[in-house]
Formats: C-alpha cells, sequence, structure tokens
C-alpha cells in the first residue's frame, strides 16, 4: 500500500514539475502522438504518423491517398476526440 502512496507522490510530482517548467506542450504532444490510434483507429494509425505539432497545427504523413481523403473527411472530429483527451491542443490538422 504503501508504494502506491509513494507511486502516487511521483507522479504529481513530475505533472507539476512539467508544469513549472513550460514543457507541458512538449508532454501534450508526446502523448498525442502515442494515442494518435486512439483517435483515429488502429487501421488508420497504421498508415499514417503524426509528425508535429506548431501553431496548434498537426501536421500527420499518410501513406495512402484513400485514406488521406478518409481522414481529412474526419479531420473535425479528430481534432474533437484529441481536443477533449488533452485540453485545446489543435486547432486544424494538415494531412501529407
Amino acid at each position: 500500500m504503501k508504494s502506491d502512496n509513494h507511486t502516487a507522490s511521483l507522479k504529481e510530482l513530475f505533472a507539476q514539475f512539467v508544469r513549472q517548467s513550460g514543457k507541458q506542450h512538449l508532454l501534450d504532444k508526446q502523448i498525442m502522438f502515442e494515442r494518435w490510434k486512439d483517435y483515429v483507429g488502429d487501421i488508420c494509425a497504421q498508415h499514417s504518423k503524426c509528425t508535429d505539432l506548431k501553431n496548434g497545427i498537426l501536421y500527420v504523413k499518410v501513406n495512402n491517398a484513400a485514406l488521406k481523403f478518409e481522414l481529412f473527411g474526419h479531420k473535425s472530429q479528430i481534432v474533437e476526440r484529441i481536443n477533449n483527451d488533452l485540453g485545446p491542443l489543435v486547432k486544424d490538422i494538415i494531412f501529407r
């Protein structure tokens, strides 16, 4: 039981450190990249990859034209899923 309290304290300490260091956006970006498949599904995630996030614009590389068209059609839903998960992080997505 003691280790659970200790672990929770370490998590809180790390979160506080990240916020105070001004690097929360970098952590959020990494989390978003890792959760990409949760936002678009396994199959879409296998054929696409987040490459960057600059000024609220998420850049995604897609290796299939048909999938690019499909993702573009669901862009607003993907943005909503990300922002519901991580807060107001993404304003737009550019598929390349």
